[in-house]
């Protein structure tokens, strides 16, 4: 048999012509190397392989490199959540020809016979339900067609599974697949790259970029993704980012075309996607200490030029430093040909006429163009008060090219998008066919594509464009479609997304893995008084000197109701702000220039009126609160009592005029022509002059990846207070080897803790998070995952809808269905199944609990599950026991948070508080308070969740494990747990200290001893989650005594949490 040699393995070679495989760019550096030899075994035995690694580590460039080289065909599929066993074994469709129904074999149908690789990408993502029709070729290695006339293919030669995957820890929608499915596949995690490779990578790539620029760049591609998992940058944006050799190949490849602009193109990659002021100082302190370090500080020129914008008739368009050409946007075919010079320019006027390049837009237009430029995604996010698409739209009209729009929503199925079998008006809409989708008609036009909806959409949706917008740039459409062959996005054509920022944790998202394959940009609002008022002149069709004094009015009233709304001096008691934008404003001056197109309306009398009503149909109407209204009327009378009113009403009359006439300003403020705009540095590559760089400091480079005692440069990416991780650190989200050991949280947090002798943990909130926020961060995208929402797909049929289903069809022809041929399947999001759960916390507070490592692992450990649970609006409680005064008569119950699903920031401040103080009470057995224990979940609980955190010794500890166990109060522990747990209350016991006494009493438990404490954040929170989906159903509500009055006689003191 033919075969190649592939990293020193002998691979077989089944075919001659592998059809279409993405070009793939590998470098082989020493970790594509370990990489490539773990994958290959499996290839060499053909057995189904399992790739897990970090998004854009190349898990499917690897599979494509190898099939390129051994010219195999390669059949890639992405997975989502709504992927049904048709859309991979194949479906009837219907024949052009004989106008009756074939079968065609789906992706995976199609790698069988033909001996292909099949590539499930993401397959983590579907339902494991699902994923279980498949079975039959991992275990028996045949596939059955159920879905057509049930006949068996057994795979030809060269057929082989592969599954991708990004890893469950850390990636946001992602679960590991069943062990059941999993057993069958060897599973290989690729390692990330580390800074050394990752410089040769791109080196390889790119060999004209010097050294230093790449060290530079790649290193600051470390610490800003570093930045991000430690919560110093985005962490109150409520997104996830991820920067990684994706964002490191951008850079790069703009920097090779441009080195002047290298200080922007990093910004445009780094600061960009990034919302706040306060998170902009930080980036940019990454950027100069970076290129501070590597000597390049000197060469780069931070201050932005001026952004102008400038076309000439030979189709090249520019806006500060990106360079459009018309002819990269145009095919060869006649019916797309390029607009001519004079063409070209009326476009650029009707687009300068429609958004207007103003100042405040013009760096953000240089950003998206010059992404425009490299052929890139790029995702726009606002706020709810901007227009992000608006400057797509620009960009379609600049460039003569056709805007399709597709708006993505919650429940929409692929086939929505992508298309399916409908009705068709061959013989009187009794026929059916084939009808593209949006999404796949924009892409086989050439358009540019506008996704609107990203976030509300599900990533049972939007992951299913990840071969689109990855290197393959291509869609798979279903097997009804007739055809296997993928559709390829032409290169004339761009993919623009939109979303606006979510103001809570609880609202959809993208992935960050999705996110990732894009250029972000975040759209900033526009404010300044010269934007603004350029704005309303091009609304109302003025040239720059008419009207100024009517403009101005209209800005100021523009500007004071924005600041208003944002300090809440409007809309206080809503909760929600009003937003004002430039929809408001354009409104505004809509309804004034509609009012003075009639001539009645031109007097001094009536001024007031119109600019009342343009304000209250634009803002005021808005406003719920009558005397906040009112408030607003007055100050634009006060503003109008201000102005001189002949001037306004001149101003009116030249708007009136103007629309008799039709007459409108298009000043597109755009040079034409001009010779001296178009440098060398825009017209051809440009070259590297770094002869003028600051000397480097003498110190020597000596850090191996996973840490080291010669650090590289001043602190080198470890932060400031490590010498690398000697070798044994938690690998971060996006891979490396930095950062601290799990214990070393702990080691670093106690430096900060102030020798107190009163039982208290002697540090400020904003400490803790400063050390354990990213921990806490980790723990809750972690195990968010398992409690997403449960995915149901429910099979429906009907007798009217859009979605024709074959079979269905094919029994109606024959007579042998009822005429439900319309497919309704949903893909239901159950957001209500966490409804009825309850969780209580009761830690007990005894001074023979308090040491540091136990009390700082409970302390996070709590934090992070309440961060959990209220993301889910699941209610909890945490309340801490002992004998405060140790009068050995009564109980101490103190409340640290209250059993309902409000958690905010007084509330988190009053947790840690709570938890942070007065451990200096004395233990007290806990079989005295588990009756009291259960009385306080409420009526509406279905499921009862109580966890004790102790070490279960009772009020006084015995001299063994075993004296322990047969005491007294262990014994009556043991029998209150059995009693409530025949009451249906789910107890979750957490030992803390070395004798694990909780796992012979609780019948579900942890314990926590000095070998794993630093674990403990995690185990928690996994076993609370594990509990409710075990226990929860619709079950009776809890039952429960509320009684005041222990078994024991002793009088409890509740303290409830303010």
């Amino acid at each position: 048999m033919p075969s190649v040699q592939i990293a020193g393995y002998t691979v077989p070679a089944f075919h001659n012509d592998p059809g279409w495989i993405p070009e793939t760019n590998i470098v082989l550096t020493p970790t594509t190397s370990a990489n490539l030899k773990k994958i290959l075994p499996a290839i060499v035995q053909n057995r189904p392989l399992l790739l897990v690694g970090d998004a854009g580590v190349g898990k499917n460039a690897l599979i494509y490199y190898i099939n390129s080289l051994r010219k195999h065909p390669t059949i890639r599929y992405s997975f989502n959540e709504d992927t049904l066993p048709e859309d991979l074994v194949g479906s009837y469709r219907l024949d052009p020809t004989t106008h009756g129904f074939i079968w065609s074999d789906g992706p995976l149908s199609q790698a069988m016979r033909q001996g292909s690789t099949f590539v499930a990408d993401e397959m983590n993502l579907a339902s494991p339900e699902v994923l279980k029709r498949f079975q039959s070729i991992f275990s028996e290695h045949y596939l059955e067609i159920l879905e057509g006339d049930a006949t068996r293919i057994d795979p030809a030669a060269g057929f082989q599974f592969v599954a991708t995957q990004n890893p469950a820890e850390g990636f946001e929608g992602r679960k590991n697949l069943p062990r059941e499915i999993q057993k069958y596949f060897i599973t290989v995690y690729l390692d990330p790259y580390p800074v050394t490779e990752l410089v040769e990578i791109l080196k390889g790539l790119f060999p004209e970029v010097p050294q230093e620029v790449l060290n530079t760049v790649v290193h600051i591609n470390r610490d800003v993704e570093d930045a991000v998992i430690r919560k110093k940058i985005g962490s109150r944006d409520l997104e996830r980012y991820h920067f990684n050799l994706r964002n490191l190949a951008r850079l790069t490849r703009r920097i090779d075309q441009n080195p002047q602009a290298l200080y922007q193109e990093i910004s445009d990659v780094y600061l960009r996607p990034f919302r706040t002021p306060e998170d902009h100082v930080e980036i940019k302190g990454i950027f100069e200490n970076r290129l501070k370090e590597f000597g390049i500080l000197g060469t780069v020129d931070r201050k932005a030029p001026a952004v102008n914008l400038a076309a000439n008739s030979d189709g090249r368009f520019s806006i500060g430093r990106a360079v459009l050409n018309l002819k990269e946007f145009y095919s060869e075919s006649p019916e797309d040909r390029m607009p001519d010079a004079q063409t070209f320019r009326q476009n650029l006027d009707r687009a300068t006429a429609e958004f207007v390049p103003v100042p405040a837009r013009a760096e953000i237009l240089e950003s998206i163009a010059r992404a425009i430029q490299f052929r890139e995604n790029v995702l726009l996010e606002g706020d709810s008060d901007v227009e992000p698409d608006e400057y797509v739209r620009f960009f379609a009209n600049a460039l003569g090219r056709n805007l399709h729009v597709v708006t993505l929503s919650r429940g929409m199925h692929t086939a929505d998008v992508l298309g399916g079998l409908k009705p068709s008006s061959q013989d009187g809409g009794a026929a059916v066919d084939w009808v593209d989708g949006p999404l796949t008609r924009a892409v086989k036009n050439g358009e540019f594509i506008l996704i609107q909806g990203l976030e509300a959409a599900g990533p049972e949706l939007v992951e299913k464009l990840n071969m689109l917008m990855d290197d393959a740039r291509a869609l798979m459409l279903p097997p009804e479609s007739g055809t296997n062959d993928p559709v390829f996005l032409p290169s004339e054509s761009r993919i623009f997304g939109i979303k606006f920022f979510r103001s809570q944790r609880t609202s959809p998202t993208v992935s960050r893995a999705f996110r990732n394959r894009f250029t972000c940009y975040t759209v900033p609002a526009v404010e300044d008084p010269e934007s603004l008022r350029a704005i309303v002149r091009s609304e109302l069709g003025l040239e720059e000197e008419e009207a100024p004094e009517l403009v101005r009015l209209m800005q100021q009233f523009h500007t004071t109701i924005r600041e208003k709304a944002r300090k809440r001096e409007i809309g206080a008691a809503n909760l929600q702000p009003y937003r004002f934008g430039l929809t408001n404003l354009g409104r505004f001056a809509d309804s004034v220039g509609w009012a003075v197109a009639e001539p009645e309306n031109l007097s001094p009398g009536m001024l007031k009126d119109i600019m009342s009503e343009g304000a209250g149909i634009a803002y005021l109407h808005e406003i719920a609160d009558p005397v906040e209204r009112e408030k607003m009327f007055s100050i634009l009378d006060s503003l109008l009592d201000g102005q001189d009113p002949d001037a306004l009403l001149d101003g009116l009359k030249t708007i009136s005029k103007k629309k008799a006439l039709k007459e409108k300003t298009t000043k597109s403020n755009i040079w034409w022509d001009q010779d001296e705009h178009w440098r060398e540095a825009n017209t051809g590559k440009a070259k590297w002059k770094l002869d003028g760089r600051d000397l480097k400091e003498g110190i020597e480079i000596d850090t191996p990846e996973t840490g080291g005692q010669i650090k590289e440069g001043p602190d080198a990416w470890y932060g400031q207070d490590t010498q690398g991780n000697k070798g044994v650190g938690d690998p971060g989200h996006g891979g490396g080897a930095w950062g601290y050991r799990s214990e070393e949280l702990y080691q670093e947090f106690l430096k900060k803790r102030k020798i107190l002798w009163d039982y208290n943990i002697g540090v400020s909130l904003e400490d803790f998070k400063e050390v354990f926020g990213p921990e806490i961060d980790r723990v809750t995208v972690d195990l968010d995952r398992f409690m997403d929402p449960d995915i149901h797909i429910n099979r429906r049929y009907e007798s009217r809808g859009s979605r024709v289903d074959a079979r269905k069809y094919l029994s109606y022809l024959a007579g042998r269905s009822d005429g439900r041929i319309f497919d309704r399947t949903t893909i239901n999001i159950d957001e209500d199944r966490l409804k009825g759960v309850e969780v209580v916390f009761a830690l007990n507070k005894g001074r023979r609990i308090f040491n540091f490592e136990y009390s700082i692992a409970t302390l996070v450990a709590l934090m992070s599950s309440a961060e959990i649970l209220s993301n889910h609006r699941i209610p909890f409680g945490v309340l801490g026991y002992s004998d405060l005064k140790n009068s050995k008569v009564d109980i101490d119950m103190q409340w640290f948070k209250n059993l309902d699903p409000d958690y905010g920031p007084a509330a988190e401040s009053h947790l840690f508080s709570g938890i942070a103080q007065s451990w200096h009470g004395d233990t007290i057995p806990e079989s005295h308070i588990m009756e009291e224990l259960s009385s306080y979940f409420s009526p509406e609980a279905r499921t009862r969740i109580l966890v004790v955190l102790s070490d279960f010794r009772g009020s006084r500890g015995k001299v063994n494990m075993e004296s322990d166990l047969r005491s007294h109060e262990t014994r009556a522990l043991l029998s209150e747990v059995e009693k409530l747990k025949d009451r249906g209350l789910v107890m979750l016991g957490v030992g803390l200290g070395p004798r694990a006494i909780a796992e012979q009493i609780f019948p579900e438990s942890l314990s926590i001893a000095r070998e794993n404490y630093a674990n403990l954040p995690g185990l928690l929170a996994s076993s609370i989650t594990e509990l409710i989906h075990r226990y929860h159903s619709a079950t009776e509500g809890a039952e429960g005594s509320s009684s005041d009055q222990g078994n024991d006689g002793r009088s409890y003191r509740r303290e409830e949490a303010s």
